[in-house]
């Protein structure tokens, strides 16, 4: 069918507008070019709401454009009938003409009031019928056949809303629009209505004869079931491949997020972390008397009254020998100094006379000694001698060994935690330069499908086992029929007619397998070929995927899998259009393409590429462009002219009487 015109008349902003179309089909394509606001998307809905009585793009509550044009209400009289209408002539492969046309009457009361006439637009058709052409009204019997309501968007659609397709679009209805585009549903329905078949001759044969009826109703349903069980099973497994496919991509999202270098970072983090507390807590302690630097702070508190009187004792020792040497003894050390001593039990060195029972006999017996003064001097230097030797030393030494202990425990337990310190700040360098919460996210996801799959796996195990009961139920079920039938001729025919229907359906089944396979494969190598062709980037993408539900997917020169939501806003109107070619050249209907903004903003290497490749894609099809001044470019145009045939420019009037838009033909 080819489109011939198209006729308006006070619809909307169009009062009078008649547009005729090219139908040689080597300048297949139409251009209608106007600005913003003009009228565009108002041609769009005049076809399809003469076709289907309701306009594809809705205005809005609020919108204040009525469907009858204004200025035609201000010239209109009152009670002067004000006629709406859209006819669409096209014609067929010999050349007749298909009218449809739709009209709506209109009146303006006294007071100016716009009103409807009747509630219900007319509808006729007029076609050929033998050498006459027969109208007929309200057919919609032949806009079913000719293009159903279902599918229209598919041939009247808004380019704009192309880019954003298969994400606003669920799969099931992108698998729905194909199934009734290419009328596979047709066979979908074939064995819907065997099934009825069917189950109508086990009804007769059941008031026929109740025992064959019975048994032939018990294997029906055992059947059903059977079937039943075995679509749950695709289903599931269908489910267990999108998960695994899911599971693939998201690896590939987490190979490229480093995901296992990240997850080691985090574990690292939190081991670093623990460590450098701990060693915290042995440098300072836990509690405010533990610890590595209080142990050495005690130590020094410790000794410091030896440290610090060291010195004079070894004076004194000087002093000691020299007063020994001149023969007497200095006052201050006289017997009163060392009751002194015994009376305070300590003892200048540091000793404490009530534990050290030799240090305090020394001095009591130096004390009670009548021995001349060298001979008390001697004594004396000896016993500081010893205190220094024995005493004094040891215990200096002793505080060496351990305050060397100490530091270097706290030396190493700081080199440590530098060490920890410098290993936290480079395992945070990736942790901070990376998606954490993206990596997470895509990890419980992945967790979920795994759940997905083994919650599947484990119902396809169960599935299969009431397979097996069903069979085996089904085949004593047969058994039993071929018991009841051995003398029940007129049942034994209805039996072979439900076995004929059985055996019909189980082919459409197969027959809808086998096309829905073919179907999808065809789908999926046209968009292939056509969308790494419109490409401009070369190479860029090098193979599209569909699955059995129609969820797409491209695969990227270097093997990563991206979805339709990661392509740039020209990928997306490419993939788009590119899908939508695809289920042009696999339908059953020959139909122009009517496309509103079909190039959006796009850069100009993307709007060349797609007007170079644009005719090969649509191939014999008529195309209607609605545009405006900015996506038809002159670039675009000079690429596209030897396929163009009439181009029209809309003008838009607004004068007191009222707003109105004109197509011209332009040149």
């Amino acid at each position: 069918m080819k489109l011939d015109k198209i006729s308006i008349k006070n619809y909307r902003q169009y009062r009078d507008v008649e547009i005729k179309f090219d139908t040689d089909l080597s300048k297949n394509f139409t251009i209608i070019k106007g600005n913003n606001g003009t009228g565009k998307t108002t041609l769009l809905n005049a076809f399809t709401w003469c076709l289907y009585g309701k306009e594809i793009h809705s205005y809005g509550q609020k919108a204040g454009m009525l469907l009858c044009n204004n200025k035609s209400v201000t010239l209109a009289e009152p009670n002067e009938n004000i006629p709406v209408s859209v006819t669409i002539n096209f014609l067929d492969d010999k050349g007749r003409p298909y009218i449809f046309e739709r009209s709506l009457d209109f009146y303006k009361t006294d007071e100016g009031i716009l009103r409807q006439r009747s509630k219900k637009t007319t509808f006729k058709v007029t076609k050929p019928h033998g050498n006459d052409f027969t109208v007929k009204y309200d057919d919609e019997y032949t806009i079913k056949r000719f293009i159903p309501k279902k599918i229209q968007e598919y041939f009247f659609f808004d380019g704009a809303r192309l880019g954003e397709y298969f994400q606003t679009t669920s799969n099931q209805n992108i698998k729905g629009a194909v199934f009734d585009i290419s009328q596979l549903n047709i066979v979908d329905s074939l064995k819907t209505n065997l099934g009825k078949v069917v189950d109508n001759y086990i009804t007769k044969q059941r008031k026929l004869t109740p025992k064959v009826g019975n048994a032939q109703d018990k294997i029906n349903k055992l059947e059903k079931d059977i079937e039943d069980y075995k679509s749950q099973i695709k289903q599931l497994n269908s489910e267990i491949k999108e998960s695994e496919d899911e599971i693939d991509t998201i690896d590939k999202q987490l190979l490229e997020l480093n995901e296992v270098g990240v997850t080691k970072a985090v574990e690292d983090e939190k081991r670093l972390v623990a460590k450098l507390t701990e060693l915290d807590e042995k440098l300072n302690g836990k509690t405010v008397k533990s610890g590595l630097l209080y142990k050495r702070n005690k130590l020094i508190i410790q000794y410091y009254p030896l440290l610090s009187l060291y010195p004079q004792f070894f004076n004194f020792l000087e002093l000691g020998e020299d007063s020994r040497k001149k023969g007497f003894i200095p006052p201050k050390y006289k017997k009163s100094f060392l009751k002194d001593l015994l009376d305070d039990g300590k003892c200048i060195c540091g000793a404490d006379l009530n534990e050290d029972i030799e240090h305090r006999e020394a001095i009591i017996k130096l004390l009670n000694e009548t021995n001349p003064i060298t001979d008390a001097s001697e004594r004396i230097t000896s016993i500081l001698t010893t205190v220094r030797e024995t005493i004094l030393k040891t215990k200096i030494k002793s505080f060496k060994d351990e305050i060397i202990k100490v530091n270097k425990k706290i030396m190493d337990t700081e080199d440590e935690i530098e060490k920890n310190k410098e290993e936290l700040r480079n395992v945070r360098v990736i942790t901070e330069n990376n998606s954490i919460d993206e990596i997470r996210k895509l990890s419980q996801i992945k967790k979920d499908l795994r759940t997905v799959i083994t919650n599947n796996s484990k119902k396809i195990g169960s599935l299969e086992s009431q397979i097996k009961f069903a069979e085996k139920e089904l085949r004593t079920a047969e058994q039993d029929l071929k018991e009841q039938q051995k003398n029940e001729s007129e049942s034994l025919e209805l039996s072979k007619k439900i076995e004929f229907a059985k055996k019909a359906k189980e082919d459409a089944n197969t027959l809808y397998e086998t096309l829905s396979i073919e179907m999808k494969d065809q789908i999926q190598s046209l968009t292939k070929d056509k969308f790494t062709k419109i490409q401009w980037k070369e190479n860029e993408f090098v193979d599209i995927d569909l699955t059995e539900d129609y969820d797409i997917s491209i695969i990227n020169k270097i093997g990563n899998i991206e979805k339709p939501g990661d392509l740039s806003d020209g990928e997306k109107l490419s993939l788009g259009l590119c899908f939508m070619s695809a289920l042009h050249k696999i339908s059953g209907f020959d139909l122009p393409i009517i496309m509103d903004t079909p190039l959006g903003n796009l850069d100009v290497d993307i709007r060349q590429n797609i007007a170079k490749f644009l005719p090969e894609f649509v191939e014999s099809k008529q195309i209607v462009l609605l545009v405006t001044g900015t996506e038809y470019t002159d670039d675009f145009r000079d690429i596209l002219y030897d396929h163009i045939g009439n181009e029209y420019v809309i003008n838009w009037d607004n004068s007191d009487e009222g707003k109105e838009s004109k197509v011209v033909l332009n040149g």
